[in-house]
């Protein structure tokens, strides 16, 4: 059976976002959507057993399913970004009051020793 790359990294990055009882670390490269197009990049990880994000030395509450990661942190500007991650493309979205901020792409790092 032949499977193309895009196949083999979307079924990776499904099955290492199923961990249930550990921390998956994660990359995200995002552009902001205004005019100037600045890049960042978000390392974070998520614990889908205890319903947690860390991200920027910040732990949050988040709503994580089979399907999404969803949650709201404030990484010391004093204006509360809104995360979405779409588990099965890697695709996030981050807004604040004013609407959509950054869009972007998220991949599962993979863990050394394995």
């Amino acid at each position: 059976m032949r499977l193309s790359i895009g196949m083999v990294v979307i079924a990776g990055f499904i099955a290492a976002s199923q961990a249930s009882a550990e921390e998956v670390p994660m990359s995200c490269a995002v552009q902001d959507t205004t005019s100037n197009h600045a890049h960042r990049t978000w390392d974070l990880s998520f614990d889908q057993a205890n319903q947690l994000v860390n991200i920027a030395n910040t732990t949050a509450t988040a709503a994580i399913t089979q399907t999404a990661i969803t949650f709201r942190v404030d990484l010391g500007t004093g204006v509360p970004f809104t995360f979405f991650i779409d588990r099965v493309s890697g695709a996030i979205r981050v807004s604040g009051t004013a609407g959509a901020l950054y869009t972007g792409q998220c991949k599962v790092k993979e863990s050394r020793g394995s």
